[in-house]
């Protein structure tokens, strides 16, 4: 499933980055657009159960790493756009978000999670922690390299 952030996103300058409205109810509300996000959460409850759904012997996705995955989710919901959610062969669950930037990675497990996060134009960054611990700053990371915002032009008067 690839989901994608174009649709529902606009920049606007201000406290609130970015506004949308959701197209049904015409709320409108600050942070990444809802309905991606939903998407998101729909892709990891579904996730892969049971034992060898890549018919090599996959192990299952956990109760656990989704309750994990979800947890995690909603920490990036204000922070950046919904990843791409993909099931690992070892049970884990990645979110993965890509870019003409370059591309990022957070793969949620039981205990840990891993993340990866690689700009065209400089080195990786790299890390790992507690899987009940994340921090959010992995999202502001994502956002930040990956989708960065138009710059704000601002007019100093003459002295």
């Amino acid at each position: 499933m690839k989901i994608t952030n174009s649709f529902f996103n606009a920049w606007v300058p201000g406290d609130c980055a970015i506004v949308y409205t959701l197209p049904m109810s015409k709320v409108t509300r600050c942070g990444y657009a809802f309905a991606e996000f939903e998407a998101a959460r729909s892709a990891i409850n579904g996730a892969f159960a049971q034992a060898n759904w890549d018919g090599y012997g996959a192990l299952p996705v956990s109760t656990e790493i989704k309750s994990n995955a979800l947890e995690v989710l909603s920490h990036l919901e204000n922070l950046t756009c919904a990843p791409e959610i993909t099931p690992n062969p070892n049970g884990t669950l990645s979110f993965e978000w890509e870019s003409n930037q370059g591309f990022g990675v957070i793969e949620i497990g039981r205990t840990r999670y891993s993340y990866y996060v690689h700009a065209h134009c400089g080195s990786p960054f790299l890390g790992a922690g507690n899987a009940e611990e994340v921090n959010p700053a992995v999202g502001l990371l994502v956002d930040a390299l990956l989708f960065p915002k138009p710059s704000q032009s601002l007019t100093l008067p003459a002295l």
